[in-house]
């Protein structure tokens, strides 16, 4: 790993729960059509789609994705629909953004921007908030490391290299 950068990989534990049951399911129908339970084309197409799914999911506990990366740039989040790149010079605001759910609290870091372009104060870094705020909001949830240790991460990473 680069001194200047931080990579934070998703959880392994949700994937190779995904692997053991796509690969369950893939044997079920095996079973199913070799005992003409299911049609012969369906149990194929179905066997080759949860075949895929166990595979790619194979594939990713052992070649992982980062999920956010933080350097000199900014933090990037590597997530299908993520925020993408967030540059330093643009955020004004970083804070830790729980929702509370029934089962679970949702944990966010949330990003506010510049209102405007031109101001380039330092990142300030508001802690704990209760509510969904920000201009961007990145899962924390299902990641290697707690919440609240990547928000220190981030903070500790733009004292250490951004901030002048």
């Amino acid at each position: 790993m680069n001194k200047k950068e931080i990579k934070i990989n998703p959880d392994k534990g949700k994937r190779v729960t995904y692997v053991v049951v796509f690969s369950i399911v893939v044997l079920l129908y095996v079973i199913m059509l070799k005992n003409n339970a299911v049609d012969h084309t369906l149990g194929i197409a179905l066997i080759s789609l949860f075949a895929g799914l166990t595979l790619y999911f194979l594939y990713s506990i052992f070649f992982p994705k980062p999920a956010i990366i933080i350097n000199e740039e900014g933090i990037k989040e590597n997530i299908i629909k993520g925020a993408g790149l967030i540059k330093w010079n643009k955020i004004s605001e970083i804070y830790i953004c729980v929702i509370p759910k029934k089962k679970y609290d949702v944990f966010f870091l949330g990003v506010n921007y510049h209102k405007d372009e031109n101001d380039k104060r330092r990142v300030k870094f508001k802690g704990k908030v209760n509510e969904k705020l920000g201009d961007a909001l990145i899962v924390l949830d299902g990641l290697e490391m707690q919440p609240y240790d990547i928000y220190n991460n981030i903070q500790k990473y733009y004292s250490k290299f951004i901030k002048k």
